[in-house]
C-alpha cells in the first residue's frame, strides 16, 4: 500500500506546484463528499483524502489552467468527466 506522503508527492509532481496540488486535493475531496463518483477504484474504508490524491497522482483529475495567486478566489469548480477521461479543474 502507498503511504499518504508518497501519494501527495506524486500528486505534486503531476500538478507541478505544491500549492495548486493542495487546492486541487481539497476541491476534489469536497466533490467526493458531496456525492461525486470516484475515478479510481475505492478500497473499503478508504478516505476521500486518499481517493482524491490517488486520482490526481494517476492523472485522472488534472488542472485545466493554473490560476494566478491573486485570482484564486475566482477559480471555477472542477468539470465532471467520464471515468475514462481525466477531470479538469
Amino acid at each position: 500500500m502507498t503511504t499518504q506522503h508518497e501519494l501527495l508527492d506524486a500528486a505534486i509532481k503531476q500538478v507541478g506546484n505544491r500549492y495548486v496540488a493542495t487546492m486541487l486535493v481539497a476541491k476534489r475531496i469536497r466533490q467526493l463528499l458531496h456525492g461525486a463518483p470516484p475515478y479510481v477504484e475505492r478500497a473499503e474504508g478508504e478516505s476521500p483524502f486518499s481517493v482524491a490524491m490517488r486520482e490526481i497522482a494517476e492523472g485522472r483529475v488534472i488542472v485545466d489552467d493554473v490560476v494566478p495567486a491573486d485570482k484564486l478566489g475566482d477559480a471555477t469548480a472542477a468539470k465532471a468527466a467520464s471515468p475514462e477521461e481525466p477531470t479538469q479543474a
